[in-house]
């Protein structure tokens, strides 16, 4: 007779087959003799599979679940200890016994009641776009007007000054004397290496600074950081405000404060300033001006052949001349004319202008509008509107 041999693959095939075998008999033991009253669940189970073993029917596990709603929350989990009631009543099928009845006739569309609706709450569509009752199980809330949805939005009342951008516009110094410290840089290591000596420091950066000889800086100020730039004969330095920081406390002698704000890069050695007071006016209308003060264009914060909507500029007139923050200004074309060869120029506005910032030989316009972009050094500007108060 020939030796048969088996080789461990084979073991190993028919152990895997055989392991399914002998984990589900301690679940078939309690189908055999005295039917069973409970089950205690163990790893691995499921309503599914306890149903196949004690009811012969995995499809009435929901009995199951009905009879345990006391010790399952969720028909989806059961967990290891909890002990199952399995003593249903006979009867149970998984299948009915008796043919579906049909379903009622359809009712025309314009029989049909429209469904009620919740008080203050208003359904888009008709009567046949509304949900049945089995889809709206499956909502968390209707759909409401579209209008209505927009309404904080078209509601919100517009203010002609903003925070920030009174912060970030600049001003001339006009020749006086401020008092500017210095910023020292990042005050813990980057963690992004840069290819420059020192990256630009982001917001929510900590970093220190300096104040001015015999100055002091108190925990919760506002410094302004900025980069200061030659600006015309006669007003000054341009300031270009790059962020703001929020002082924070003392590291040994220097003062150390949060980055709260970015207009422009900030590096280390630029110059700081305690941050100036805004007074919002609120949501107010312009009032039309008529005959309204004059100046002319002295130079633009930054460097810009053609003028475009949010650049800034920098006029020839301010506080002592009755300018106010809020102000409108047009930039108007002269008229005369351009040269021999060109026709005559008109009296035409080429862009508006917005007053930021007021200092008091000076003011800070941001161009709102440009018709022309080509609105060169000494262009005048003409007041045209202001805000109330």
């Amino acid at each position: 007779m020939p030796r048969m041999t088996i080789s461990r693959s084979d073991r190993m095939r028919a152990l895997s087959l055989a392991l399914p075998l002998l984990l589900a008999l301690p679940l078939q033991a309690g189908a055999q003799g005295t039917p069973a009253t409970s089950h205690t669940v163990r790893k691995g189970d499921t309503l599914w599979d306890i149903a196949r073993t004690y009811l012969g029917d995995p499809f009435l596990w929901p009995q199951i679940y009905k009879m345990n709603t006391g010790v399952v929350e969720d028909p989806h989990w059961i967990y290891p200890g909890e002990v199952l009631r399995l003593d249903a009543g006979a009867g149970f099928q998984a299948v009915p016994d008796k043919d579906t009845p049909p379903p009622p006739a359809a009712t025309p569309p314009e029989a049909q009641a429209a469904p009620p609706v919740a008080p203050g709450i208003t359904v888009v569509g008709t009567a046949d776009q509304t949900e049945d009752e089995g889809m709206q199980l499956f909502r968390r809330r209707r759909v409401v007007n579209i209008q209505n949805a927009f309404k904080t939005y078209r509601e919100v009342k517009d203010h002609p000054l903003r925070p920030g951008e009174f912060f970030a516009a600049g001003f001339l110094t006009e020749g006086d004397s401020l008092p500017f410290g210095q910023l020292l840089g990042p005050v813990t290591p980057e963690q992004i290496e840069s290819s420059r000596t020192r990256a630009a420091v982001q917001i929510f950066t900590k970093v220190a600074v300096t104040p001015p000889a015999g100055g002091h800086y108190a925990i919760g100020d506002t410094l302004l950081i900025v980069d200061r730039r030659e600006g015309p004969v006669g007003y000054g330095e341009i300031v270009a405000p790059s962020g703001l920081v929020r002082v924070t406390g003392q590291n040994g002698e220097q003062t150390v404060g949060d980055v709260v704000a970015v207009f422009a890069p900030i590096r280390e050695g630029q110059s700081v300033l305690p941050g100036e007071r805004f007074a919002d006016p609120g949501a107010v209308k312009y009032q039309a001006v008529s005959g309204g003060l004059e100046g002319h264009v002295l130079v633009s914060r930054d460097v810009h052949e053609l003028r475009h909507p949010q650049q800034v500029l920098f006029i020839d007139i301010g506080k002592s001349a009755g300018v106010t923050a809020g102000d409108l200004f047009e930039a108007r074309r002269t008229a005369g004319p351009q040269n021999k060869a060109a026709a005559d120029a008109v009296d035409e506005v080429m862009a508006t202008l917005q007053v930021i910032h007021v200092r008091d030989r000076t003011a800070t316009v941001k161009v709102i509008n440009v018709i022309s972009p080509e609105v060169p050094i000494g262009t005048r500007v003409k007041q045209v509107a202001k805000l109330p108060g």
